[in-house]
């Protein structure tokens, strides 16, 4: 799929190979496109759940950022299934400490079997509504 329009480049991103991750182990790196009112998250480590969630705070801090954006989280740069203890803790910690007051709705791209799965479980266990958060398996 090819864009021609400026405003689509950064589905671009979403339907290339996903970028090396970064050797510093960040939990995550992102993008906010304003224009299309989007923050374009790619999802590098989830090995400590606070730090996931710190990071998802940092998001927050960004002067472009707003309550209404949209999310894309990307998990085609995680190497390892993220562990059962640490989903769990991030679904414990998100309505409180990654999502109050967004009003925005979130995708979550899982390509890998195991990492759909645990994202499945995310959404169960975080108890968000099917049309704030979906996941799916492909851009």
């Amino acid at each position: 799929m090819s864009a021609t329009t400026s405003s689509a480049k950064p589905f671009i991103r979403l339907w290339s190979a996903p970028p090396a991750p970064p050797q510093d182990r960040r939990p995550l790196r992102y993008s906010i496109d304003e224009a299309l009112g989007v923050v374009f998250i790619d999802l590098l480590a989830v090995q400590d759940a606070h730090a996931v969630v710190r990071a998802l705070q940092q998001v927050r801090l960004d002067p472009s950022f707003r309550r209404d954006l949209s999310v894309c989280v990307d998990c085609r740069c995680l190497t390892d299934a993220p562990d059962a203890d640490d989903v769990r803790a991030i679904a414990a910690l998100w309505p409180r400490g990654a999502t109050s007051g967004f009003t925005g709705r979130c995708a979550i791209v899982a390509s890998s079997a195991w990492a759909y799965v645990s994202a499945k479980a995310f959404t169960a266990l975080a108890g968000v509504r099917g049309n704030r958060v979906q996941v799916f398996a492909s851009c």
